[in-house]
């Protein structure tokens, strides 16, 4: 049930019953985490699955669990507030020239985004920079803050002050100099003062862009950032 290359933690080991799996997929493969169904903590090590190996998974496998919770990198994305977008094509194509077929999403704070994912996608993955809005604007989350989610190459940056989105991008950080300069550029264009709002950082971990921040972010919590992170914040909560 599991795939080929799936290993447990030391000590842990679960059934496909008791487990519910997060994926996610980009345009060159798809990210494999599994985490207990009651604790929701990783049972192993995120695991690197080509298209086609995710799909014959999902397909000979993903019944058996206890939920599958698929979740989309977007190769576009864009914010608008509800109902601004009357005409996708005249609006969203000068921003993404080569996209058609844009899909949206409305999170509950007014904000629909307008998005593409890469071919090969499944149609029912919901999109990661909506998912991640919704959780940094709830109620339990700091309000203000500059979160940053990183997945391999994929920097998601948004600052939140007094519960709502001031920004929200992608970029694409191949060193840890292109992650530190996206952070500061941010707290530039926000007007944010980087000695009393906060960086929290999740996902993959970079000790370069953090030495590269720290002299001028005053704090900077990378508690939430693990090898798994980046799946397991995103599992939802009853």
């Amino acid at each position: 049930m599991w795939p080929t290359s799936w290993a447990f933690f030391p000590k842990t080991e679960s059934s496909p019953e008791d487990s519910v799996v997060l994926m996610s997929f980009g345009s060159d493969g798809a990210h494999f985490v599994a985490i207990d169904a009651k604790t929701s903590k990783p049972l192993g090590a995120p695991l690197g699955l080509s298209l086609e190996e995710a799909s014959s998974w999902r397909q000979s496998a993903s019944p058996s669990f206890a939920a599958v919770h698929l979740y989309g990198e977007e190769a576009f994305a864009a914010w608008f507030p509800a109902d601004w977008v009357d005409a996708p094509e005249a609006w969203i194509r000068p921003l993404d020239p080569k996209g058609s077929a844009w899909e949206s999403y409305r999170i509950e704070r007014g904000m629909e985004l307008y998005y593409r994912f890469p071919a090969q996608t499944p149609p029912e993955a919901q999109p990661l920079m909506a998912v991640n809005a919704q959780r940094w604007l709830s109620p339990l989350a700091k309000r203000d803050a500059v979160h940053v989610y990183r997945l391999g190459h994929r920097l998601e940056i948004a600052a939140v002050q007094s519960g709502r989105l001031l920004a929200h991008n992608l970029f694409e950080a191949q060193t840890s100099q292109d992650a530190a300069y996206a952070c500061m550029l941010f707290y530039d264009q926000c007007h944010l003062p980087a000695q009393h709002v906060p960086l929290l950082w999740e996902g993959d971990a970079d000790e370069a862009c953090w030495e590269s921040l720290r002299p001028f972010v005053e704090k900077i919590d990378t508690s939430a950032s693990h090898p798994w992170s980046a799946l397991t914040v995103l599992a939802p909560h009853p």
